[in-house]
């Protein structure tokens, strides 16, 4: 499909023809982008592109896992304000950059102490909202990281 005068897409679908035209079918892939988006987030900022484990069932727990962390800081997330100021794009938390914050606060032995004001060091943690860049993909197989080098 022309995209514009000198682009291109592809798009691979088992819709028929007939039922769906051009414009539904780009209207559908419109809609799921952000499920395309929550995939990315999973593998590269959640870190499943590779697994600790080798058995079935030590994986699916990975999964698990890292699917409750990655809802639980999409939550905290989704509540934190950007303070409001005059600049040229409007911004968005960086949500990489706040997993690895809310990560390593789970990680934190608290031993009474009052914890860290997560949100306000989140908030800090902000991007611009450029619409319509685009990058091409780097993309490096990745294979089954162990846990053996912590062994002494």
């Amino acid at each position: 499909m022309k995209i514009s005068r000198d682009s291109y897409e592809c798009i691979a679908t088992n819709l028929d023809r007939n039922e769906f035209s051009l414009e539904d079918i780009k209207k559908l892939y419109i809609m799921r982008w952000g499920v395309e988006t929550a995939f990315r987030e999973l593998k590269y900022a959640i870190g499943l592109s590779a697994f600790h484990a080798r058995k079935r069932e030590l994986i699916k727990q990975e999964i698990y896992a890292r699917l409750i962390l990655h809802n639980f800081c999409e939550r905290i997330i989704r509540k934190i304000e950007i303070p409001k100021k005059e600049r040229k794009y409007q911004y968005q938390v960086n949500f990489t950059r706040s997993i690895h914050i809310l990560r390593d606060f789970l990680r934190i032995k608290k031993g009474g102490k009052h914890p860290p004001d997560i949100e306000s060091i989140i908030s800090k943690e902000i991007e611009p909202i450029r619409p319509g860049r685009v990058h091409s993909r780097k993309i490096r197989p990745k294979a089954s990281v162990y846990f053996t080098y912590r062994f002494i």
